[in-house]
């Protein structure tokens, strides 16, 4: 509380007194405004490093035309700028996502071989820039080129989302015989029984040879067992600790 004696003693009106304590106050921030400021600046820090890497890469692709490594870098780069989302604190011109999408189409006339990574690449920076259209049917495109995970796994995940239960099985029994690796396997067993919205494997898994969905389930069942073994050491390590006074 302000002494008015002590005030008027120093021929300082008290009013002026009050105004010049709020306005001190008013000088420093609150903690929350502090951190909101430095999360603010943080993230405008990150993203114009993001942004200053994918013009690196940009001016790599085009100085290479027909450069499979080059169009996948810049087309990775592109894609981060959705997925960190720097897209939505800065604006992106649709021009640099036509200019990654023919970088990468230029890679895939030079280099056919590398037309399943390169067409997968284009689905997933199409996908994030929200044309699922075009993203899925580069995707589908990677996928008859050969079947692989990288282009199926987003693939099932659109046609979840989209409920097409249909071209998600045509999906899933053109998949599962080229992979080659248990985690592989396991991977597309477990897309293809969300992407059916069923709630056992066998019925998920209806199109699925017997011995795969036998695989999965095995599986599954060893996963769940290693999970629920984790968390019981975790529980004792925690209850082992000394507490703190």
């Amino acid at each position: 509380m302000i002494n008015r004696r002590h005030c008027r003693s120093l021929g300082i009106p008290l009013a002026a007194t009050l105004l010049a304590s709020l306005g001190l106050a008013s000088c420093h921030p609150k903690p929350q405004q502090q951190a909101a400021t430095l999360a603010s600046d943080s993230a405008a820090a990150n993203d114009a490093k993001t942004v200053e890497r994918m013009e690196k890469m940009r001016v790599r692709a085009l100085q290479a035309p027909g450069g499979a490594a080059e169009a996948s870098d810049f087309a990775f780069q592109v894609t981060l700028l959705f997925t960190q989302g720097v897209a939505k604190r800065r604006t992106v011109p649709p021009t640099l996502i036509d200019e990654a999408v023919k970088c990468l189409d230029e890679a895939k006339e030079a280099k056919p071989d590398d037309a399943a990574d390169l067409l997968a690449r284009k689905g997933e920076l199409l996908l994030a820039a929200g044309k699922s259209g075009p993203g899925a049917g580069a995707l589908r495109e990677s996928i008859a080129a050969r079947p692989n995970l990288r282009a199926f796994t987003p693939l099932a995940k659109y046609y979840a989302a989209e409920k097409k239960t249909a071209e998600a099985e045509v999906l899933c029994k053109k998949a599962l015989p080229a992979m080659k690796s248990d985690e592989s396997r396991y991977v597309v067993l477990d897309e293809c029984l969300k992407c059916s919205g069923a709630a056992t494997p066998e019925a998920g898994l209806r199109w699925a040879p017997a011995k795969e969905v036998s695989f999965y389930k095995a599986r599954r069942k060893d996963l769940e067992a290693r999970l629920a073994a984790g968390k019981q050491a975790r529980a004792k390590e925690e209850a082992s600790e000394p507490k703190k006074p």
